[in-house]
């Protein structure tokens, strides 16, 4: 029986690359010609559309949260709320929740940048009295 496995790992590996070569020469006839291409338009790979503001918050609270998670905090952004102010650019009121504390209420402006290291930057942030919604918070602040 041993014998058969240096075989088999060779008729394994032999069905492995055909298969992959099939999904290469299928990619290739279904590619359009490269003249078909505008030459504009193959140099500028299209940038993601900014997401709308729940989305945002979304992302906000996910990519907050799992940078917490991966650094051992016990930290965690809720009650993100936030709104689109232009295209790429938000403002939202969040709270900070830790384990047999407060939360801590925060307000933060920020703007898309997905062609950057992180998929946006926080502009302008700072902590207020409430955080139920943006309105309570930024109300809080006068």
């Amino acid at each position: 029986m041993l014998r058969n496995r240096p075989r088999f790992a060779f008729a394994y590996t032999a069905l492995a690359l055909a298969a992959g070569a099939s999904v290469v020469a299928f990619l290739g006839l279904t590619r359009e010609a490269p003249e078909a291409v505008p030459a504009a338009q193959a140099a500028t790979p299209a940038a993601p559309a900014a997401p709308n503001a729940s989305d945002f918050a979304y992302t906000f609270a996910g990519t907050a949260n799992a940078y917490s998670s991966a650094h051992g905090s016990h930290s965690r952004v809720a009650k993100v709320h936030c709104v689109q102010a232009k295209r790429g650019h938000y403002m939202c009121s969040y709270a900070i929740v830790r384990p047999q504390r407060e939360p801590e209420c925060h307000l933060m402006q920020a703007r898309w940048t997905p062609g950057r290291l992180s998929s946006f930057e926080v502009t302008l942030s700072g902590r207020t009295t409430r955080c139920g919604s943006l309105r309570e918070a930024i109300a809080s602040l006068g």
